[in-house]
């Protein structure tokens, strides 16, 4: 990236950290509703979301990130679930959601702006860095994706 290029993305904070998603890679974001509860699933898995048609899987990023986490909204009102492109580009599963604690917030970043951080990255993130005061994780879709799977998930 040009030093001088900007790429919006949005700042999506949850339960104890922030990912930073590229606009590119959301399809949409909703304010929460209630999801479909699947059996025998992880407690990652949050559930179902019946959007546009097709029912996307619903993922805790922090419970997927540290196992043992605990997952619980701050206040449904202002909760929402972002929904994301899947890079597989999988009809199985073209979209996943994650769900942020309020309204991810649009933001312009240039690279510029980026500093790594010292925290260590986990294997559901690309890299943690510094965009301004706060520690953003970069995720790693891919994994998620993955994850996702593993459950037997088959939209």
């Amino acid at each position: 990236m040009a030093e001088s290029e900007e790429i919006p993305a949005f700042v999506v904070s949850l339960q104890k950290s922030t990912i930073l998603l590229p606009n590119s890679s959301v399809a949409e974001i909703i304010p929460y509703e209630p999801l479909q509860r699947v059996e025998e699933s992880p407690d990652w898995f949050l559930g179902l979301l019946g959007w546009r048609g097709v029912q996307v899987p619903v993922v805790s990023f922090e419970m997927l990130t540290l196992r043992g986490a605990s997952f619980s909204l701050v206040s449904v009102s202002s909760a929402s679930l972002v929904v994301v492109r899947g890079v597989t580009a999988s009809e199985e599963m073209p979209y996943f959601a994650l769900v942020s604690q309020t309204l991810p917030r649009l933001v312009r970043v240039r690279e510029d702006m980026l500093f790594e951080s010292a925290e260590e990255a986990q294997e559901t993130e690309v890299i943690k860095a510094r965009l301004a005061d706060e520690v953003v994780s970069l995720p790693n879709v891919d994994y998620i994706e993955t994850a996702i799977r593993g459950v037997g998930y088959a939209g």
